[in-house]
């Protein structure tokens, strides 16, 4: 029993939101008044944003347009310069993004700053944020009155926008403004005094450290939920072979098994389970060390010429096995890239092997090494059944195989720790693909020269854009090819049904001699009798 004065754990009150701040004076006379009563204005309509509206993003998208509506512009928006530069734009539902992202631009190179930092950080990103439906909306319409009826028909909407921006004091933050008039533009100071803009400015603190907060949960929950899958998945995927390993096992230990050649066959198939569930652990520590950043990795310049040959001689006997022709292309052997040679090995090994065991006997492996500024790339080409376009992400995830591709034995790791490797290297994995036409799987590496992640990305995009171009290719020619098969064959068929149907009546007729049935090529070339 609970004594009446132990501490009770404290239980907040549910505290219902307000009524919203509503606009009742109508004039005051001392500027001094009006600028008060304007601060007290917009921070209850604040309060209203900050107790009312339910996402972060949606906050902030009504607190710049509080802040649009406090300045008489069309729009506002924000430009934060640490801990990196960006630019936030509140935009309305189904709004078209170009006048906002014109504000946008036009903020980011109007704010100032130094050469030397403009050089560096290049365009900063834009945040577009939307407006919960219908918030805000009697502020909006009582501005775009006053606009018209003050300034005419160049307050309307097709008139050019005319830019203004008000520095943050003490504050590493720049308002921008999208105004109907110039007249307006340029007396934005008159409306917002450094003290109401203060009171914006940590009114924007608030709501940005809300929205980050809301995406590192989001973030926390996504891999929570991943996780909790991952461990169903690996649970799953132990247990069966176990189920497997432990039946063979029991038949053998109790004696049911009475010919020595069933009990070997039995023991290989348990060696086989145990391999593959080795197998399975061995590709569970890895992605616990590169989840971790605990793998070691020793990068340094290689011949990729070497790499790639070296891989083509480990896996030659597997082509053969399934009858795959292995070809190459390979650039000099003084080009060379960078990376973890041995992991490299273990990428290119798993490409070039799944492109074997996934392509039909009597198929060609293609595997092509050139280099593309500083980005050194290797593309694994198969003439395999294909990958759909909404799988090709989906095959770099853990334990993902596609539905025809259950036959073939595999923990449905090795493309996971293919792309996340290569990322770890600087580099980055990609597919293209089209359906009964072949795959191309991409590994980009940094070349002899750095190569940073947009360069790399880039280069890799539009690799990926050719070889789904040359793969089109390549199953139009097939069609072709079957077309004029399909041609050759029908005239072939109609020429043997005649020939057939001479010799039937030749041979209907008594007083003929018997004719033997010829080829229709044979029977084509003979002459007239």
């Amino acid at each position: 029993m609970t004594h009446p004065r132990d501490p009770l754990p404290a239980i907040a009150p549910t505290l219902p939101a307000p009524p919203r701040f509503v606009e009742r004076r109508e004039r005051l006379r001392r500027a001094a008044d009006r600028q008060l009563h304007a601060e007290r204005g917009m921070l209850a309509r604040a309060l209203d944003v900050l107790v009312a509206v339910p996402s972060a993003e949606a906050r902030l998208a009504a607190i710049l347009e509080l802040l649009a509506t406090t300045a008489r512009a069309r729009r506002a928006a924000v430009l934060a310069t640490a801990p990196e530069r960006r630019v936030a734009v509140a935009v309305r539902p189904l709004e078209p993004l170009g006048d906002a992202q014109a504000l946008a631009a036009w903020l980011d190179s109007t704010a100032p700053r130094s050469r030397a930092r403009r050089a560096a950080a290049g365009t900063a990103p834009v945040s577009f944020v939307e407006l919960a439906p219908n918030e805000l909306t009697p502020s909006r319409r009582r501005r775009d009155a006053d606009e018209d009826v003050d300034h005419g028909r160049e307050g309307s909407a097709d008139a050019a926008p005319s830019y203004a921006w008000l520095p943050i004091p003490g504050g590493d933050l720049a308002l921008g403004f999208d105004f109907r008039s110039g007249e307006l533009a340029a007396s934005v100071a008159e409306r917002l005094p450094p003290e109401l803009v203060r009171h914006f400015a940590a009114v924007l603190s608030i709501v940005s450290e809300q929205l980050r907060d809301e995406r590192e949960l989001a973030t926390i929950r996504a891999r929570d939920d991943e996780r909790t899958r991952f461990v169903s998945t690996v649970a799953h995927e132990l247990r069966t072979p176990l189920t497997g390993l432990t039946g063979y096992l029991d038949l053998i230990l109790d004696g049911r098994v009475d010919d020595p050649a069933v009990s070997r066959e039995f023991l290989d198939r348990c060696r086989a389970i145990a391999g593959t569930m080795a197998d399975l652990v061995g590709d569970l520590l890895e992605l616990s060390r590169l989840e971790a950043g605990t793998l070691q990795l020793v990068l340094a310049p290689f011949t990729l010429a070497d790499a790639v040959a070296q891989v083509l001689d480990a896996v030659a006997p597997l082509a053969l096995d399934r009858d795959i022709e292995l070809t190459s292309d390979l650039p000099p052997r003084l080009r060379a890239a960078v990376g973890d040679r041995r992991r490299v090995d273990q990428i290119l090994t798993n490409l070039v092997a799944n492109a074997i065991k996934f392509t039909r006997s009597g198929s060609t492996v293609e595997v092509v090494a050139d280099f593309d500024g500083p980005v050194a790339l290797v593309a694994v080409r198969d003439e395999g059944a294909g990958i759909d376009a909404g799988d090709r992400s989906r095959i770099f995830e853990r334990f993902h195989r596609l539905a025809a591709h259950e036959r073939v034995a595999g923990t449905g790791l090795g493309l996971a720790i293919a792309r996340d490797l290569a990322r770890a290297m600087g580099g980055d994995l990609d597919v293209a693909s089209v359906p009964a036409s072949g795959s191309s799987f991409l590994l980009a590496l940094p070349g002899p020269s750095p190569a940073d992640d947009e360069t790399i990305g880039s280069t890799l995009a539009a690799r990926v854009a050719l070889e789904e171009v040359r793969l089109e290719e390549r199953a139009l020619i097939r069609r072709l090819g079957a077309a004029v098969g399909a041609a050759d064959l029908q005239r072939t068929r109609g020429a043997t049904r005649s020939a057939a149907g001479r010799s039937a009546e030749l041979a209907s007729h008594p007083g003929r001699p018997r004719l033997r049935l010829l080829s229709a090529t044979t029977a084509d070339r003979q002459p007239a009798r």
